[in-house]
């Protein structure tokens, strides 16, 4: 009987509930930001102002980081309300947190 008895804890799992399988998502998941790369264009969803804009860079303020583009004609073809799209041939981009210090 103690042979049993050991096999049945042995092989026995403890499983999540199915109720938090399909649990809604945290909140604060439906307000991450979202970059989509099509062709030549980029679209970005949850950008709160562009810092900086040149042909050759553009920098986004995205909440909790920063976002540079770099690449070559860039330009911006809409912007409204959190959602820009960008268009030109795109070669790096650079994400930073917005409140980090830089090292000297």
């Amino acid at each position: 009987m103690k042979r049993q008895q050991r096999r049945k804890q042995r092989f026995r799992r403890e499983r999540p509930p199915l109720r938090s399988l399909v649990a809604q998502p945290a909140a604060a998941f439906y307000h991450l930001p979202e970059f989509e790369l099509r062709g030549e264009y980029l679209l970005t969803d949850g950008c709160r102002r562009v810092l900086d804009f040149s042909p050759e860079a553009i920098c986004l303020d995205m909440g909790n980081f920063t976002v540079t583009f770099y690449g070559s004609g860039l330009r911006i073809e809409s912007f409204a309300g959190k959602r820009l799209v960008m268009a030109g041939r795109f070669s790096r981009i650079e994400f930073r947190n917005k409140w980090e210090r830089s090292v000297p």
